[in-house]
């Protein structure tokens, strides 16, 4: 039996794909003139020691989409606006996805928020977390042993 180290952001990652999944199979669409919410789909993946998030916007305006960081979390949200009805048009078919819409991620403590970027072309939305990996490290601190000479002494402790 191997020992694994746990890596609590990998974990999170795997239940937001999970949710994702779920909420992937309720589809999107508009159910008694209201509009089920949609979400775009997200890819995380590791470059050396940055996260890099891609989220697929295609339709929708940079202007209308916004990525903060509020206590660790990594948020983007934005909406996609319906095409205007023009007159004498009705949809035959519609399967496109209209609305609002707010994705979040945990980013690991020790990340600056500063230090985050994000770029939009043809559609694609790509949010760089530097270092974000090398901030989710466990730190440890090597405890040297010493002489006991200036140590308190323990209580009942025989010589």
């Amino acid at each position: 039996m191997a020992i694994v180290r746990w890596d609590p952001f990998g974990e999170v990652l795997r239940m937001q794909r999970d949710m994702d999944r779920i909420f992937s199979r309720l589809g999107s669409a508009e159910v008694g003139g209201e509009s089920v919410a949609w979400m775009p789909k997200v890819d995380v993946k590791r470059k050396d020691d940055d996260i890099v998030v891609r989220a697929e916007l295609p339709g929708i305006d940079p202007a209308d989409v916004d990525v903060e960081v509020t206590d660790g979390v990594l948020t983007i949200r934005g909406e996609r606006k319906q095409e205007e009805k023009q007159e004498g048009e009705d949809w035959l078919v519609c399967e496109s996805c209209y609305g609002s819409f707010e994705r979040s991620l945990t980013i690991p403590d020790g990340v600056d928020p500063a230090s985050i970027t994000a770029d939009y072309k043809d559609g694609i939305l790509m949010v760089h977390v530097p270092k974000a990996l090398e901030a989710a490290r466990p730190k440890t601190t090597k405890i040297e042993i010493g002489s006991s000479a200036g140590a308190p002494e323990l209580e009942g402790a025989q010589e």
